[in-house]
């Protein structure tokens, strides 16, 4: 007997995850992914990103939410993107995977990226506009489901749900996303730098693509997008900087949902760590929307004088929110190595290149 409801206390929290997770998904048209380290995450973040930096660049994120909660939440990502300066053009791929309950509700999504650059001040001041076109496959497993009627207080699972099944498991819709950015050095009188500012906004789900896989219309919701972040150089030897600083913020809006992301890292080669808050709310200090505390370290090194560039991070999300009880906060890691002297060809106009330190 002690067994037997043992197995339905199980039960019934796997089910509290699962109608969690339906009426997050279905009723609130779901949010899309989130990533702590999103300064490691650009393409995700503005497809005007592609191509920023020089050469050939690969990027590897993994996310685990909420580990404590029943239900799994992974999402990876993964992005490439290379420059082409001889077409004043970067172009890229970028491919990631949401799974939310053990495969219940699975999102997947691959994007094609293109950048076009115009010079603002030769090495200085560069503006980019971009923009992606995704292929998105939204599905669920209806036989891994369980719902109450499946659930008896003596013998757990009694049989089959008399719960309709939906009229499709699965929907494949096309998505765009817009976005634009300015980067940029700033220098002293004696054209020492001092800092490198990039200011960028993107808008997702231009068109508000169709979603839903019930039958019913369901919406994907825009979602705008804001960041800036600063590079700044506080040692540093001839061509080679020693200590970085690297703040960062963005802001998010979809539908009801704003969030607001600040981070600052410290780089230290090869060691650099960080810390960012996480709020509801623009205000940083409304504590009462306040959602995580999060802290990052990793290695950032290079190979063959700086041909071969590369960076190691972790993050774990300190929840502070109303749920920091139940989910045992969340872990993240990211791997990116960028090859500095890939090139399409050689034609291409050195004026059009910045050159800027790189966090």
């Amino acid at each position: 007997m002690q067994l037997i409801r043992k197995n339905l206390c199980k039960y019934i929290i796997r089910l509290t995850a699962i109608l969690f997770l339906l009426s997050f998904s279905f009723i609130s048209k779901a949010q899309d992914p989130t990533f702590s380290q999103f300064y490691f995450n650009q393409l995700y973040v503005n497809p005007a990103f592609t191509g920023i930096n020089s050469g050939l660049r690969m990027g590897i994120n993994y996310r685990d939410l909420w580990p404590r909660i029943p239900s799994k939440f992974p999402t990876y990502s993964l992005a490439i993107d290379a420059q082409d300066l001889s077409l004043s053009s970067g172009i890229g791929l970028n491919a990631w995977s949401d799974t939310e309950g053990e495969g219940y509700l699975r999102t997947q999504c691959i994007s094609g990226l293109y950048s076009y650059r115009v010079i603002l001040s030769p090495k200085n001041w560069v503006f980019q506009a971009g923009f992606n076109t995704s292929i998105i496959n939204k599905k669920i497993d209806w036989s891994k489901l369980l719902f109450s009627d499946q659930l008896h207080p003596l013998f757990g699972i009694t049989g089959p749900t008399n719960n309709p099944m939906p009229y499709q498991q699965s929907r494949t819709f096309v998505d765009f996303t817009v976005g634009a950015l300015i980067k940029g050095n700033h220098r002293n009188r004696l054209k020492n730098l001092i800092a490198t500012y990039t200011f960028g906004a993107a808008m997702h789900h231009v068109t508000e693509p169709d979603e839903s896989i019930t039958g019913q219309v369901s919406r994907l919701p825009q979602k705008l997008v804001l960041h800036a972040g600063a590079v700044i150089p506080v040692r540093y030897e001839v061509k080679r900087y020693k200590i970085l600083l690297a703040p960062s913020i963005m802001w998010e809006h979809q539908t009801t949902m704003t969030e607001f992301n600040f981070s600052f890292n410290v780089l230290m080669k090869p060691l650099f760590a960080g810390l960012s808050y996480r709020n509801q709310t623009p205000l940083i200090f409304d504590i009462k929307r306040a959602d995580a505390i999060i802290v990052n370290f990793g290695l950032a090194g290079d190979q063959n004088k700086e041909s071969v560039v590369y960076k190691i991070g972790y993050s774990y999300d300190l929840t502070i929110s109303d749920l920091r009880s139940n989910t045992q906060g969340t872990h993240e890691l990211v791997l990116i190595v960028e090859l500095r002297n890939f090139k399409f060809n050689n034609k291409a106009n050195p004026k059009k290149k910045l050159e800027c330190p790189n966090f």
